[in-house]
């Protein structure tokens, strides 16, 4: 992986736990000071980066917006099938995956059981 590369990203691992100053951030990833601030720049001038008024840095809003993208991109179903099929193979009942939204249930999967429903 490329040196410059995967500080940038140990930087942001770190902001993850709060912010830090230069000196914070430069100790954190074992670089000078002069390191830590042109990748700190960097990440900033892309918006991964907040320099606060006290002057430490934070992690942006960027981040937050790709990570918004990458949990849209997530298929639920596919996320869950595993799961369902595990719980329908150990119990044997139907299994049924579900969001709320608003009032009203929305049934997303569903896995058939081997048991019949009990009626009445």
């Amino acid at each position: 992986m490329s040196q410059t590369v995967d500080r940038a990203l140990t930087i942001l691992a770190s902001l993850g736990e709060g912010p830090a100053s230069l000196e914070q951030a430069a100790a954190r990833i074992g670089v000078h000071k002069s390191t830590a601030l042109r990748l700190l720049r960097t990440l900033q001038e892309h918006g991964f980066v907040h320099r606060q008024p006290d002057h430490r840095y934070r992690l942006g809003g960027r981040l937050f917006g790709l990570a918004q993208q990458a949990l849209e991109g997530i298929d639920i179903r596919q996320v869950a099938a595993p799961y369902l099929a595990s719980l329908n193979e150990r119990y044997g009942h139907t299994v049924q995956l579900a969001v709320l939204e608003d009032d009203t249930v929305l049934y997303l999967d569903r896995v058939e059981g081997r048991h019949p429903a009990a009626g009445g």
